[in-house]
């Protein structure tokens, strides 16, 4: 069997039980058994990765509660190893304006997302978002920051949204939220970008996954896991499927690979 180097891990629906109240925190709703699958792939050599559409801000702390030091953050436009940036894909201030006039003019509500902050033209999204905390009220958009790399919209009633250039993508990262960045950015580039710098083959790498959001970083690895709570693209697009993130579905799964006792 080959032998694993490092080991990527989605975070809601994969590492985090989604099924739990949300007023838990996300360490909280990792499963003990995950936890101690991360311990000892990381004690066996196997670097354990969080690639998440989430900021690193909000990722940190509980990753360093893990003992997970590297990040592919907001799905891929922004990486780091070892708590260092290795990469990073800012959105281009004139596409940025010209697709927040678009929303505006839909009446798109959206979070504007840097790797170090979040601010929102509206009011009631600064106050009232689950993620409120962490988000600034900005009313005038010419005082943008120069490293945006997301937009992140709440689709509400809306099933989908339509975007007007082929150089952002809106991806799927919950039920009712999308992520919009640039299209030839994913948790897949990330990953490569990671590789590349430890020298790390695809195929010593694994990728645990649930949503629509982990297909392409599925390509990138040699073999991908899916969750057994995962869509069923996922599901088709895996090695292997293991049982549900609250089934102890990361543990089951390091444990037919070898790779935990």
């Amino acid at each position: 069997m080959t032998q694993f180097k490092i080991a990527f891990f989605d975070i809601d629906g994969t590492l985090a039980d989604n099924t739990l109240p949300h007023d838990l925190s996300i360490l909280e709703r990792i499963p003990l058994s995950a936890k101690e699958a991360l311990r000892q792939l990381k004690q066996n050599g196997i670097e354990p990765v969080i690639a998440s559409g989430r900021n690193h801000l909000m990722l940190r702390e509980f990753a360093s509660k893990l003992g997970v030091e590297s990040l592919v953050a907001s799905n891929g436009t922004q990486v780091l190893y070892k708590g260092k940036e290795v990469a990073c894909h800012p959105i281009a201030h004139s596409l940025l304006k010209e697709t927040m006039l678009e929303f505006d003019r839909q009446q798109i509500r959206y979070i504007i997302e840097t790797p170090e902050r979040f601010l929102a033209t509206s009011k009631k999204v600064a106050t009232e978002d689950a993620a409120a905390k962490y988000i600034e009220y900005v009313a005038d958009i010419k005082s943008l920051p120069p490293d945006v790399i997301q937009l992140i919209v709440r689709l509400e009633d809306r099933k989908a949204i339509q975007l007007e250039s082929e150089l952002l993508v809106a991806e799927k990262v919950a039920p009712v939220v999308m992520d919009v960045h640039l299209s030839h950015v994913s948790k897949a580039t990330g990953v490569h970008e990671i590789l590349e710098k430890l020298n790390i083959k695809p195929e010593e790498a694994l990728a645990f996954g649930d949503e629509e959001n982990d297909l392409a970083m599925f390509d990138a690895v040699g073999y991908p896991i899916a969750m057994g709570n995962a869509c069923d693209a996922l599901k088709e697009k895996a090695k292997f499927v293991t049982d549900k993130v609250g089934e102890d579905g990361i543990w089951l799964a390091c444990q037919k690979l070898g790779l935990v006792q």
